[in-house]
């Protein structure tokens, strides 16, 4: 037995210390945290429910992208269950959900992403009200707003991207309206146009001349060579007198960094999205609605084309959502938030979209990392638990050894105390008085030393429990 104590007074504190340390470092430590966030534009009374998600890894603040194979979500619209999404998160930490209301989203629209049998994310994202009737009653009801610039003369110009939007180096309708200073159009105006940094109606910088129909509008071909684009306009009335007329100078909206929807694509049987990039992207962002909102999500991967660009198609929706798509917004990035996303009008009728881009409607990483940091907590208790445990069962072994040898000295020292040398020759024996002092003695020091070497082992332990807390 003594051998036994003697055997768990050494070895019990190493194993201890040991598998104490193991459940602190490993267990015990913060993990990379693993959550979903979730973006999106949704409207009030729309049919499709579409959702971008974002699977995100962060540690101590930190992030990167998170590919997840498999994601299930589910929503709720009023209470009513929408049709189930299953499908992966891109390396690039991306994936675009779609969920069918065929009754419209009614508020509250819970969502919930899980992965396995691990929810990642269930919270309510917000609807945004419809938009104005005025502004989604047709596809081709909007119109570009005239571009600022400087005009002289008597008769006005207003001039309009096209589109809304230009990107370089892909050619864009300009269109001109000739009017009196009341507004009247002139019938048949002479428009001259020169530019700075553009090429127009391939024939360079200009100047071109262009005539202006009965209702005293112009169009003109401008390819943008440049960022800084700058036109100008100078008209006269037909067979008017030299020098009288107006002119507008101004710069034309080129979007750095954009990249360029192909109206070519838009027409036909099966219209789809044709992208071409200026510069090397691997992908675009791309985000269809119209006056329901968002109805559809995608990430088009670009390839070189082999005319020095980088381009992707997408086709568009089918059946009634091809109908109410209006508006394509592309980006190079998931938010929408680069300088170089634009809304590309997805009609010829129609002018500049200005739709509502993706916003942050949830966010499942504050929740996932306080779960996290709860497993994280239990482990660490469960470690400093075996450190208290070990501490005290090595002051009881402490003790028992104590005893034992307490034991064994009082034995020893009564037997010497009897008369009995240590040679075995007979002396004379003590009496009770100093016999009692002898004992008590040997009692005390003993005693005095294990306390302290108990108070030691504890000392040790608490302060290996201190250290595991600086984390």
């Amino acid at each position: 037995m003594a051998s036994t104590f003697d055997a768990a007074t050494y070895v019990l504190p190493a194993l201890g210390m040991g598998l104490a340390a193991g459940v602190l470092l490993g267990p015990g430590s913060q993990r990379m945290t693993t959550g979903v966030r979730v973006w999106g534009a949704p409207v009030a009374g729309s049919e499709a429910l579409a959702l971008r998600i974002e699977g995100v890894r962060r540690l101590y603040g930190a992030e990167d992208p998170a590919a997840i194979p498999e994601l299930e979500v589910s929503a709720a619209s009023a209470g009513a269950p929408l049709e189930r999404w299953i499908g992966p998160i891109d390396a690039d930490g991306i994936g675009e959900a779609l969920l069918r209301a065929p009754d419209g989203l009614t508020a509250p629209v819970v969502v919930r992403i899980a992965r396995g049998g691990e929810v990642l994310l269930e919270q309510q994202v917000p609807l945004a009200p419809p938009l104005p009737a005025e502004t989604s009653a047709l596809p081709g009801a909007a119109h570009a707003s005239a571009l600022p610039g400087a005009a002289h003369g008597e008769l006005r110009l207003r001039v309009t991207a096209a589109r809304g939007a230009m990107a370089a180096p892909f050619p864009e309708p300009v269109r001109v309206a000739v009017e009196t200073e009341d507004g009247a159009p002139i019938a048949g105006a002479r428009v001259e146009a020169s530019a700075v940094g553009a090429d127009l109606e391939g024939r360079g910088s200009g100047p071109i001349e262009v005539v202006a129909d009965a209702r005293g509008a112009a169009e003109l071909s401008l390819k943008p060579l440049s960022h800084a684009v700058e036109l100008t306009l100078r008209a006269t009335r037909p067979g008017g007198p030299p020098g009288a007329g107006g002119s507008w100078e101004g710069r034309l909206p080129v979007i750095p960094g954009a990249i360029w929807l192909d109206p070519g694509g838009l027409g036909g049987e099966q219209p789809a999205l044709r992208l071409v990039s200026p510069a090397p992207k691997p992908r675009a962002y791309v985000s269809i609605g119209g006056a329901r909102g968002r109805l559809r999500g995608a990430v088009v991967p670009l390839a070189p084309d082999g005319a020095g660009f980088f381009a992707g198609t997408l086709a568009l929706p089918d059946g009634p959502a091809r109908l109410a798509a209006g508006w394509a917004v592309v980006a190079s990035d998931p938010y929408e938030q680069g300088a170089g996303t634009v809304a590309w009008p997805l009609s010829a009728a129609t002018g500049e979209a200005s739709p509502r881009r993706v916003t942050l409607l949830a966010d499942g990483l504050p929740a996932a990392e306080a779960r996290e940091r709860a497993r994280a907590s239990r482990a660490r208790r469960a470690g400093l638990a075996v450190l208290g445990a070990t501490a005290a069962a090595e002051m009881l072994l402490l003790a028992l050894r104590s005893r034992a040898a307490r034991r064994r000295l009082e034995a020893h020292l009564a037997a010497a105390s009897g008369g009995a040398g240590e040679d075995g020759a007979a002396g004379a024996p003590l009496s009770r008085e100093d016999r009692g002092r002898l004992l008590a003695a040997a009692r005390a020091e003993p005693l005095l030393s294990v306390l302290a070497l108990a108070a030691l082992v504890g000392l040790s332990f608490a302060t290996v429990a201190a250290l595991a807390t600086f984390r």
